[in-house]
């Protein structure tokens, strides 16, 4: 193979890493041959290793490549907003816009494909695990500075906020793909909506248990 400047190598990385993530959001990654990413990227087996020693490797590249995109993004919509109350309220509109596209379903079955390989590759968990705190530190560093404006509650944990909104995000994404026309999404919403604006009960009848983990919250925050 000849000699590729550092630009070339990335690029002819970024190629296959594409179109790996093609193959794997079309047939899965179980079912994915490396012959068919080759054939997607126009690339030789060979030259498929000089890049990347395995499948996993490939998958782990996509995994991680996915997961700077996201944040990316998430970064490009929250610093285009202006002031912390307004970026929060962007990234919820566009939480809720990626709950309800329907191409998210074909990443949820690549997701849920990878999360159970993770069970038995602790390699790939790794990586997993890696791509979620990434992912979840910049959201606690978001919900710790709009917490720090006055948009959230001196008793809310940063970090626990995090983790319960990636957890409603998979949620949500697992509940359309396995119900399908059973899981009302956008009730589902409406009901997260609700509940974020703390118009979700009246205060009048809140109860001792809800009281009592607000009071929990303030004291992990503290």
């Amino acid at each position: 193979m000849p000699k590729l400047k550092p630009e070339e190598i990335e690029n002819r990385r970024r190629e296959i890493i594409e179109a790996a993530r093609a193959c794997f959001l079309r047939n899965g990654f179980h079912q994915t041959t490396t012959d068919e990413i080759c054939h997607e990227a126009a690339i030789t087996p060979g030259g498929l290793y000089h890049y990347f020693g395995s499948k996993e490797e490939i998958i782990s590249a996509v995994i991680e490549d996915t997961t700077r995109a996201t944040v990316a993004d998430l970064t490009a919509t929250a610093e285009a907003s202006g002031d912390m109350r307004s970026a929060v309220q962007a990234l919820s509109s566009l939480f809720f816009e990626w709950a309800r596209n329907p191409e998210i379903d074909n990443i949820t079955r690549l997701h849920v494909e990878i999360w159970a390989e993770t069970l038995r590759n602790e390699k790939l968990a790794e990586i997993t695990r890696g791509s979620r705190a990434m992912r979840r530190q910049w959201l606690e560093s978001l919900i710790q500075k709009a917490k720090s404006e006055g948009v959230y509650s001196e008793q809310v944990d940063p970090r626990g906020l995090a983790d319960l909104t990636m957890a409603i995000f998979d949620g949500l994404r697992l509940g359309r793909l396995l119900w399908k026309d059973d899981f009302d999404v956008d009730g589902a919403l409406q009901s997260l909506l609700l509940m974020q604006t703390g118009r979700l009960t009246n205060g009048a009848n809140v109860t001792v248990d809800q009281k009592e983990a607000r009071s929990a919250g303030g004291a992990r925050a503290r």
